[in-house]
């Protein structure tokens, strides 16, 4: 090795920088075409330059992935947050609409509860209005009977027989039907040919052993006392409001399942907003946290 090379050899780290004047990097280039020994020092100062780069490189994408997965995770939970969001006000929305819709259903059911509450009034005014002019008596008399025919005119509309009959006559029926005593009932008609007299739209019917009882099983309406046991049905147009009426008083919707849907859609929303709350302070720190 000469004295260029050494020369050559000291310039190389500064060559590599680009630190050289002119007139080196001529003297340094033109010694490395014919100085084999040179070149392959230049190569391996570039390999040692090159490294601590390379190094550098990995360093930094390892850095930066454990940034890139929180980046990630970060854009994904405020996708999330965005949807529970549209999710709590579609609920809330809905919510309104079907409350809207349950409050008119509520109003609509009271009113006509409220209309058919005359069923059970003129089912109690009916029984006390005879029982008021039989509750001395022990026979009828012409009086009693023409009475009688004045209270069925008086619901002629709804009524098509009205009978009275002797407690003692039908004793084992009653022992069978104790509720009869209790309260006016709707029950299966009890024969008419056992009748003492029977009122109809032509006044009192004479021939009671032709009158067939109603086959509705809530036509009919029976009441006893301690001598008389009071029987009338009611007309067939009128059987369809004592069928409605007998539906809503026991098969009629309750409020839980008029406002039902409703309440559920806000539970569900107080449930989402909860949830957008919470991540949208876990987006805020988190997004602190990266700047």
């Amino acid at each position: 090795m000469d004295n260029k090379c050494n020369i050559v050899r000291d310039l190389l780290p500064s060559y590599i920088d680009h630190l050289c004047s002119q007139d080196s990097i001529n003297f340094i280039e033109e010694h490395l075409n014919f100085c084999n020994k040179c070149r392959e020092v230049l190569e391996d100062m570039k390999n040692d330059v090159d490294l601590p780069n390379k190094i550098d490189e990995v360093y930094k994408v390892e850095v930066k992935r454990p940034f890139n997965k929180v980046s990630s995770f970060f854009k994904g939970q405020k996708k999330l947050t965005n949807y529970l969001f549209i999710a709590a006000l579609f609920s809330f929305v809905f919510g309104f609409i079907f409350l809207t819709q349950s409050i008119m259903k509520y109003s609509e059911h009271n009113e006509e509860v409220t209309e058919l509450e005359v069923v059970d009034q003129e089912k109690e005014a009916i029984i006390d209005d005879v029982f008021h002019i039989l509750e001395s008596s022990t026979e009828l008399t012409d009086k009693e009977e023409k009475q009688l025919i004045t209270i069925f005119k008086k619901y002629n509309e709804k009524l098509n027989l009205l009978a009275v009959f002797p407690a003692k006559d039908i004793e084992d029926w009653l022992k069978e039907n104790a509720a009869v005593k209790q309260k006016p009932t709707t029950i299966y008609p009890i024969e008419y040919n056992k009748a003492t007299v029977v009122i109809g739209n032509e006044g009192i019917l004479r021939n009671n052993e032709t009158i067939t009882p109603s086959g509705y099983d809530l036509g009919t309406v029976v009441m006893a006392k301690k001598r008389w046991v009071i029987q009338y049905e009611y007309k067939s147009s009128y059987e369809r409001t004592i069928e409605r009426h007998h539906q809503l008083t026991y098969y009629g919707p309750s409020t839980w399942s008029i406002f039902q849907t409703p309440i559920l859609l806000f539970t569900l929303f107080i449930i989402l907003l909860m949830f957008w709350i919470f991540f949208r302070r876990q987006n805020k720190r988190l997004k602190d946290l990266m700047g």
